[in-house]
């Protein structure tokens, strides 16, 4: 990986550089804030009595653990200053609290599959049943207490209501987290304060992740050196400002608020449409026909920046209509576009 230099025309020269590399060809590993992170989160398990530590590689993106293994995938643009700072001017910028939420959370689902523990009846009781069909678009109870709240405030709403799998990961990251006070803040909350008192029992009681699991599958989906284009490409730095820009900034604010309300209250826009991603990209290819699927996801980058430039946000409890109101601006402006509407 290019190393920064102390003489500007030479940084400038190594910058341009990085930009025309492929992505594949990147020599990347966990540095800077990431690696404070693994750092953290490795203490933090050691300190849960829990001895296991997921396979954690470098990836297009989502976050995400792979299912049923113990590997997860991280964004390839949180590899490094560098490419963070890259990605936070061009694309989405995560804080350290962020990185750390959605680790801890995909470290449960690794955890779950790393000792099985899904199988146990102790645990289908609590969570309910894995098989369970997975719903990408989920119905949720805003003012249920039986769930605990975590990604909730990272663009996931009510993340712990989608599947029992995540409501198992969810409940895991809070009860993980050293700061979290989940004992105090969920004292009113019957059915979450009992699915965190079965996760402490489980791991600090029974010490069920003392001693490392016997067989864990391990696998790499999309790592980052099969990405053949180069940086400057996959964050279209190269590409002129798009005149259309006014029109998608001025959709997106009458979708979502610019008010600075209290982190607690809401969740970041630019996180919402990350969250959706895969959902808003299917729907757009698949109701309108002539949609190319890498133009589609370079409009919902575009969205994605402009919200993260304007800091829009939306009310958790919003989500399901802001997600609607989405998709048909969406597919109007692809449709335009293609040239299909005026």
């Amino acid at each position: 990986m290019l190393k920064p230099h102390k003489n500007p025309r030479i940084r400038e020269l190594s910058f341009q550089a990085l930009l025309n590399t492929p992505i594949k060809d990147l020599d990347l590993r966990p540095e800077g804030v990431l690696r404070e992170c693994l750092i953290q989160l490795r203490h933090e398990l050691k300190n849960r009595h829990i001895s296991f530590f997921p396979h954690f590689y470098l990836g297009e993106e989502p976050w995400g653990c792979i299912d049923r293994t113990g590997s997860i995938e991280i964004p390839f643009y949180l590899a490094n200053k560098f490419l963070k700072r890259i990605a936070e001017k061009y694309y989405i910028a995560y804080s350290k609290e962020e990185m750390m939420m959605i680790l801890r959370h995909e470290t449960g689902h690794a955890i779950n599959y790393a000792y099985k523990l899904w199988i146990r009846d102790d645990w289908k009781k609590v969570f309910g049943k894995i098989k369970k069909r997975y719903h990408e678009f989920y119905n949720y109870d805003p003012l249920s207490k039986d769930y605990v709240r975590y990604l909730h405030y990272v663009g996931h709403p009510h993340y712990a209501q989608k599947h029992p799998d995540e409501d198992f990961s969810e409940t895991f990251a809070v009860w993980l987290d050293p700061l979290s006070k989940w004992k105090w803040n969920y004292r009113k909350w019957k059915g979450a304060l009992t699915k965190l008192q079965y996760v402490d029992r489980l791991f600090k009681r029974d010490k069920i992740a003392a001693r490392r699991p016997l067989k864990v599958r391990y696998e790499e989906v999309n790592n980052y050196q099969n990405i053949e284009t180069t940086v400057a490409e996959y964050f279209e730095i190269e590409r002129k400002i798009d005149p259309r820009v006014k029109e998608y900034t001025e959709d997106l604010r009458s979708i979502f608020s610019e008010k600075k309300l209290s982190r607690r209250k809401t969740i970041r826009a630019d996180l919402f449409i990350q969250h959706y991603g895969k959902y808003l990209e299917e729907e757009l290819v698949t109701w309108i026909a002539r949609a190319d699927r890498r133009d589609v996801k370079r409009y919902l980058r575009t969205l994605q920046t402009l919200c993260a430039l304007h800091n829009l946000q939306l009310h958790p409890d919003e989500a399901p209509e802001k997600l609607v109101e989405l998709v048909i601006v969406a597919t109007y402006h692809v449709l335009k576009r293609l040239r299909i509407v005026s």
